[in-house]
């Protein structure tokens, strides 16, 4: 579960990038995070993966607020968290199965441990036909796969994806939403922040829409209706 309470960020210099934003992801709920580029939605990202603080009101992830977190617990808040990111950042000099294994091997799981679950992601994104491959030789596609099983190799109840189609084409971007789609029919939650109106036209699942730090719409709404509030607002 994920929960905003009038949250605002003010980063040094005085730029106000989220303005007392509030909303709430329910446990099993999938839903998007649209805005035009500088609309707010990386800096909200960052705030729920404890990458940055808010500068006021409250955030709760999986039951626990973020502002009674010490410097050393963080690391344990975030495995409740899986990160899917637009460029994959992939180690280019190792494996599918070592990319995907990382999680584990900070967290000290054992190798035959590792190995199961590496194995059983893998699986779930049918790519286990690729962990001895290196990043550079895979598709566009195949890349976004495995960042996505590194992602849910530990199975976090929450994913959030930033810009996870950004660079794919029409059919792959639908491919990779599918696959959220099949973890969040798991119970996983899952936000997907996107500029993709067209791919949240075909869809229809609930959107929140951000304009300079703002949230203007919260609702299931069309791709054209999305652009209008964006264009008026």
């Amino acid at each position: 579960m994920i929960r905003f309470n009038n949250v605002s960020k003010t980063y040094p210099g005085g730029f106000l990038a989220l303005k007392q934003v509030s909303f709430a992801i329910e446990p099993g709920e999938m839903a998007f995070l649209t805005g035009h580029s500088g609309a707010g939605k990386s800096t909200l990202l960052k705030l729920m993966s404890m990458m940055e603080k808010p500068s006021a009101g409250s955030i709760e992830i999986n039951g626990t607020e973020l502002s009674t977190i010490k410097y050393h617990q963080i690391p344990y808040v975030r495995r409740g968290i899986g990160m899917i990111f637009q460029n994959h950042n992939l180690l280019l000099d190792r494996t599918v199965f070592d990319n995907v294994a990382l999680p584990l091997i900070i967290e000290g799981y054992s190798h035959k441990e590792t190995r199961k679950r590496v194995e059983a992601a893998l699986d779930k994104v049918h790519l286990t036909s690729k962990l001895k491959c290196f990043p550079n030789m895979l598709s566009g596609g195949e890349q976004q796969r495995v960042g996505i099983a590194r992602a849910i190799v530990n199975k976090p109840p929450i994913l959030l994806a930033d810009e996870p189609t950004g660079n794919l084409d029409p059919k792959l971007s639908l491919d990779i939403i599918r696959l959220f789609e099949e973890f969040n029919d798991m119970g996983v939650s899952v936000l997907i922040a996107t500029h993709d109106l067209g791919l949240i036209a075909r869809m229809k699942y609930r959107t929140l829409t951000l304009k300079q730090g703002h949230m203007i719409t919260d609702g299931i709404v069309d791709g054209l209706k999305a652009e209008g509030d964006l264009r008026a607002n």
